[in-house]
C-alpha cells in the first residue's frame, strides 16, 4: 500500500483519489480512485495513475471503486498474484458484467466502454453486479455501477 498524500506526490496525478484505512486495523482499506483520462498529453500520467491504483492493492484486504478510465485490457501486466490490478480482481468480470459499458451514457451500454470498476482482493467475493442504465439522462456521462461484495471468510 502506498499512502495517499494531499499534495499529489503520492496519489493519482490529476484528479485526486482517497484512501480510507480502518483505525483499529479491522476491516478493509477502501480506495475511491479516479485516474486521469488517457488523452495524448496525459498518457504518462494515466499510466502512473493505473500503477498507483494497482499499488493500493498490495495488502490482503482492499476494496477499490471508481473511474479508472481504463478497461481490464488496459490493465494487462499490472496484476500480481493472479489479480487484475495489483492483487485486486474486477467484480464485473467475476459476475459476468465485464463487457457492459459504464461510459459514455450517450451510447447504448453494450456499445460503451467499461471504464468504471469495483475491485477487491481475495478477502472479498463478488456476489453480483449491475450497470444502471435507468439514470442515463441524469447529467453524468458515466453510468452507476452497483456491486455486492461478500466477505470471503
Amino acid at each position: 500500500m502506498i499512502e495517499s498524500s494531499s499534495d499529489g506526490s503520492s496519489n493519482t496525478s490529476t484528479v485526486p483519489s482517497a484512501v480510507a484505512m480502518p483505525v483499529d486495523g479491522s476491516g478493509p482499506t477502501i480506495v475511491a480512485a479516479h485516474a486521469v483520462a488517457p488523452r495524448e498529453h496525459y498518457m504518462d500520467s494515466w499510466k502512473h495513475d493505473l500503477q498507483w491504483i494497482a499499488d493500493q492493492c498490495a495488502s490482503a484486504d482492499v476494496i477499490i471503486a471508481g473511474d479508472f478510465n481504463a478497461t481490464v485490457d488496459h490493465m494487462a501486466g499490472l496484476g500480481t498474484d493472479g489479480g487484475t490490478l495489483g492483487r485486486c480482481h474486477d467484480s464485473e468480470d467475476a459476475t459476468g458484467n465485464g463487457g457492459v459499458g459504464t461510459w459514455p451514457t450517450s451510447m447504448p451500454a453494450l456499445a460503451g466502454a467499461p471504464i468504471d470498476h469495483v475491485m477487491a482482493t481475495d478477502a472479498w467475493t463478488a456476489a453480483g453486479s449491475v450497470v444502471l442504465t435507468s439514470m442515463d439522462g441524469s447529467g453524468s456521462d458515466h453510468r452507476p455501477l452497483v456491486v455486492q461484495l461478500d466477505p470471503a471468510h
